[in-house]
């Protein structure tokens, strides 16, 4: 149990087998929503959504339940501020709901977000570790959700709604930022950059690599706009929704 639950652990490499492995299957189950879409209706939909919503929250309670369990549960490292999971909240949300306003949070933030994060990802436990299982599962099912809507219910989105999310991110990474003074903690990666090889590290030296990685998630996020942009040449579907 230790081994696989305890705070002993190979360490994490990138780029590994086992990374590249794992970004493949999250990958994979992407990829088999396009085929499978037109199946993904009535109570499949209902059944498929509440299961992923099950598991992202499974997995953001097991993080806190390893910590807890190993005596390292600490105010300056566990609570859920970083973007990752607040993304796993609004997924969630999302998924049992179908509350269309939280869907362009979830995919900016939330599939560009774990996508960074499942490239480069900010881990210390190789696998089997349990740590290794609840990052890879918990960023890929972000996408998954992210992805879900896409491809399946057909949401498209207006431009106003990146530029709407990214303000909520500037005023929600200020909140983050009062936090991380007042715990010592680094939150959002807003005091000092992530240990593990990074985007950021390209970036200069702190505090500048906050505006730069800002500059460069904004364009990553207008790339992710173009695709599903709303555009009233664009045949309704069934399950289209617009934003």
């Amino acid at each position: 149990m230790d081994s696989f639950f305890g705070v002993k652990y190979e360490p994490f490499y990138l780029f590994s087998t086992s990374h590249l492995i794992a970004m493949a299957v999250v990958l994979v189950i992407i990829l088999s929503l396009i085929p499978l879409r037109m199946k993904l209706t009535g109570s499949v939909d209902k059944v498929f959504r509440y299961t992923l919503a099950l598991l992202l929250i499974l997995c953001e309670v097991s993080y806190h339940g390893w910590a807890l369990y190993n005596g390292d549960w600490r105010i300056a490292q566990h609570l859920p501020l970083q973007l990752c999971s607040l993304s796993i909240l609004t997924s969630s949300i999302l998924l049992l709901t179908n509350n269309m306003k939280l869907f362009p949070f979830v995919y900016f933030a939330g599939f560009v977000g774990a996508s960074q994060a499942m490239i480069t990802p900010e881990l210390e436990a190789a696998f089997p570790h349990y740590r290794f299982y609840d990052y890879f599962v918990a960023h890929g099912a972000i996408m998954i959700a992210a992805m879900y809507y896409v491809i399946v219910k057909r949401v498209r989105i207006r431009l106003v709604s990146l530029f709407k999310t990214f303000a909520f991110i500037n005023v929600y990474a200020l909140f983050v930022y009062i936090v991380n003074v007042m715990t010592g903690a680094n939150y959002m990666f807003l005091m000092r950059k992530p240990e593990n090889g990074n985007i950021m590290d390209f970036l200069g030296p702190h505090p500048w690599y906050i505006l730069s990685l800002e500059a460069v998630a904004f364009v990553l996020c207008l790339m992710a706009y173009y695709p599903i942009r709303r555009s009233e040449s664009l045949v309704p579907f069934q399950h289209s929704s617009k934003l």
